[in-house]
């Protein structure tokens, strides 16, 4: 019977280390194209350089092994190194391209300021908001100033006895 459990055991064993190295084998498979595919990309970029166009063939692979290396340590893809920016396009948006400026123009600085230039337009709304409750705050300081008879509270009854 000992000899059945260890038998067993031995299979559970075999089959969790298969079951592992099944789990394990695409990463390493894909650490090794993605290091393949670093390697392509700093060659090519290398080559497009007309400064590495004296370097020999050892020179330029002891290059690419070095830099990929480094590359690797610091998490670097092929595709960071071939990421170009987009100029951002604002669709539907009203704010003045890039040849378009105010030229010291005195109502479109100060619309910019306020931010009534743009897509946004909560910033003029709450401007808008403040000032109307300000004026709201001045009426009434204006209207109690005017009639301060009333706002008054009465005074207490003086009774004779």
């Amino acid at each position: 019977m000992s000899q059945q459990l260890k038998g067993v055991r031995a299979l559970q064993i075999l089959l969790i280390g298969i079951v592992c190295m099944l789990t394990v084998l695409p990463l390493l498979v894909h650490a090794q194209a993605t290091s393949s595919d670093l390697s392509a990309t700093i060659r090519a970029e290398l080559l497009s350089d007309p400064r590495t166009a004296s370097l020999s063939a050892a020179q330029l692979d002891a290059m690419v092994q070095l830099l990929s290396q480094q590359a690797q340590k610091q998490g670097v893809t092929a595709q960071d190194i071939t990421w170009r920016p987009q100029p951002a396009v604002a669709s539907g948006a009203s704010v003045p391209a890039q040849g378009e400026s105010c030229d010291g123009n005195f109502t479109c600085v100060m619309d910019e300021a306020f931010g009534f230039i743009g897509p946004d337009a909560s910033i003029p709304f709450f401007l808008g908001m403040a000032s109307m409750g300000l004026i709201w705050i001045i009426a009434e300081m204006i209207h109690r100033r005017k009639y301060p008879h009333l706002f008054a509270t009465p005074a207490a009854p003086v009774s004779g006895m």
